[in-house]
């Protein structure tokens, strides 16, 4: 399970005749293919629809076109509204207009940062102010993942996009900075302050001592949390994570509270995400997120939004 500490990539190597494996994945994947691009095929053909299909097996149709919009580029951060359902009409989930959009970061390195990672694919077809429905093959979509009667498994998806707009990281600091103002009004949090390193501070309990220097090695107990108090990690009772400062190994904003507290503080820092887990994970609709994030052991890490991390720096060595 991931922690507060950076991000690492493993491969996992499996023992199995590599030839006989191999033939035995492609030949199921390749009849998968075949026969939900027929189901897709059928589809478009019963209800008389053109659709581009795209080399990934994605087919496009553009329902409102927009030549003046802003194209989405490559590591865009990307605003969208969505409809999601299946091939036989049953809704899946959809972000009506009274909602805000939801962000996620589009990147070719990174098609896994939302999911159903098919929109992700397929939306650099697309400009601002364009709506396209998607019709992704279930290895597009959810692939084998199933929630109870909402998305049985190698479920196709049909997918309703709108692209509202194109964001940049300097607009995504300031609403950081914004929302985490108006929650410090709103909580009256009348002792916190804002650090050089741009988070905010409060100190909870005074400690003794100096502040850790770079390679200190500290010892912290935490508990980290979002705005609308929903908590996504914390330390186990009486063990404490430990890591060197300077050696960024955790988050940039977990440092710089830590290294504002005393040995014996303990203290509330406030994180904006380009401090925190910037882009995170996406995944639509929101009801079934926390179970699929769980099935795949992946960190519940929402994209773009401020965190909040009590601490007590137990020791400083």
């Amino acid at each position: 399970m991931k922690s507060v500490f950076t991000n690492f990539l493993f491969s996992l190597l499996v023992a199995c005749p590599l030839l006989g494996c191999m033939d035995q994945e492609e030949s199921a994947f390749e009849q998968q293919v075949r026969e939900e691009d027929q189901l897709i095929n059928n589809y478009l053909t019963d209800n008389s629809i053109q659709a581009e299909r795209l080399n990934s097996g994605i087919y496009t149709e553009m329902l409102t076109s927009n030549d003046a919009g802003a194209a989405v580029e490559d590591e865009s951060i990307v605003a969208i509204r969505y409809s999601l359902s299946t091939l036989n009409g049953k809704l899946i989930g959809n972000l009506p207009d009274s909602v805000a959009p939801i962000r996620f970061f589009h990147a070719q390195r990174n098609p896994n940062a939302l999911f159903p990672r098919g929109i992700n694919i397929a939306i650099e077809r697309m400009r601002v102010g364009e709506r396209y429905r998607l019709y992704l093959p279930s290895y597009h979509a959810f692939d084998s993942y199933s929630f109870g009667q909402l998305i049985p498994r190698k479920t196709i998806v049909i997918a309703e996009v709108e692209v509202v707009k194109l964001e940049h990281e300097d607009s995504i600091k300031v609403n950081n900075h914004q929302t985490m103002e108006a929650f410090i009004l709103q909580e009256n949090f009348v002792s916190i302050e804002e650090l050089a390193a741009g988070v905010f501070l409060e100190i909870l309990e005074e400690g003794t001592g100096d502040l850790p220097k770079t390679g200190s090695l500290v010892k912290v107990n935490y508990k980290g949390y979002y705005l609308d108090g929903e908590v996504f990690d914390e330390s186990e009772e009486n063990k404490p994570i430990e890591f060197f400062i300077g050696k960024e190994t955790v988050i940039p904003g977990f440092e710089a509270g830590v290294s504002a507290l005393k040995k014996g503080s303990k203290g509330r820092v406030m994180i904006p995400s380009h401090l925190g887990f910037a882009e995170g994970i996406q995944v639509i609709p929101p009801a079934i997120r926390k179970d699929f994030l769980k099935e795949y052991n992946i960190r519940d890490w929402r994209p773009y939004e401020p965190i909040i991390f009590d601490l007590e720096l137990v020791d400083i060595q």
